[in-house]
């Protein structure tokens, strides 16, 4: 039990400590320079735009607790995926990037 709480109170305080990227009716945009191009990540409530990525990469999505929930194939520089997740708490991974993003 201890250590369960040990994990949710040091989760929790990861969260707390970074910026979060909220995906709302207003569409955020998130630069990430990598040495392949600026990838561009614009999130909705419903939907994801992934610019400048490599093709042939994939994106995966992980839950608060880091299960992995989707994993979306990169088919070329400028893809536009529906999403289909429910409201909390997310990880999106594409190579080295990393985003966490709260869907409202």
């Amino acid at each position: 039990m201890k250590r369960l709480l040990y994990i949710f109170s040091i989760l929790t305080i990861f969260l707390l400590s970074s910026p979060y990227i909220t995906a709302q009716n207003i569409r955020q945009t998130e630069m990430i320079a990598t040495d392949y191009a600026t990838i561009e990540l614009t999130i909705t409530t419903d939907s994801v735009r992934i610019q400048n990525a490599k093709p042939g990469s994939v994106m995966e999505i992980y839950n608060i607790l880091g299960v992995k929930v989707n994993s979306i194939p990169i088919d070329s520089t400028d893809t536009t995926v529906p999403l289909t997740l429910p409201k909390g708490y997310y990880i999106f991974k594409l190579d080295t990037v990393v985003r966490k993003v709260i869907i409202k």
